[in-house]
């Protein structure tokens, strides 16, 4: 009987108490937004002008050169950023076709073939690098031209070269790009130039 006592007391000061918790919270939040709206000082009206005097409002001519100035700077970040990125190299192409390849086998020909026009874009490479030497000799007789003969001649190192594609070109033809940097030039001039290669 004393728990049932108990109990009903309990109950019944919850009854009491959460009707004067929902009549105090509503005074409690005024209460604060009051004090707190108190806390905000003003600023005289002279203080204001003084400040908006000083302050000087750009003109068109001081918005153009901002707008430049910004401009000029994402152009040179855009600029960096692809300077990082390029890397300098030389690029030379070779050709070769597969029916004129020494072999029975249709995929020992295209191999050569592949092989062929890897060495012929050696060949393009080091005419870039190290140059090409040319001989000619033509014959006149009589006021006539009666021979005209043309040779040319390549030689040179070659490392560090990439291939860029092998693929082939129409039905009977294989094309393959190499590709050599440009930090692979300089080491391979200033070797040849001492006289290591």
């Amino acid at each position: 009987m004393a728990h049932n006592l108990q109990a009903l007391r309990s109950s019944t000061m919850k009854v009491v108490i959460m009707p004067i918790f929902n009549i105090v919270k509503p005074i409690g939040v005024i209460a604060a937004v009051t004090l707190l709206a108190g806390c905000d000082t003003a600023i005289p009206s002279f203080q204001v002008q003084s400040v908006a005097n000083n302050i000087t409002r750009p003109t068109t001519g001081t918005r153009i050169a901002a707008m430049q100035q910004s401009s000029n700077l994402l152009d040179e970040k855009t600029k960096a950023a692809a300077e990082e990125t390029f890397s300098p190299s030389i690029t030379a192409v070779g050709f070769s076709a597969i029916a004129i390849q020494p072999s029975k086998n249709l995929n020992q020909r295209r191999l050569m073939a592949i092989r062929a026009a890897k060495l012929d874009a050696y060949r393009g490479l080091t005419e870039q690098i190290y140059g090409i030497n040319l001989d000619g000799e033509t014959t006149v007789a009589e006021a006539m031209l009666t021979s005209d003969k043309m040779s040319s001649a390549v030689r040179g190192t070659i490392m560090g070269a990439k291939t860029v594609k092998i693929e082939p070109t129409g039905n009977d033809t294989y094309e393959v790009e190499l590709s050599v940097s440009e930090v692979h030039i300089r080491r391979l001039i200033q070797n040849y130039t001492r006289g290591l290669l």
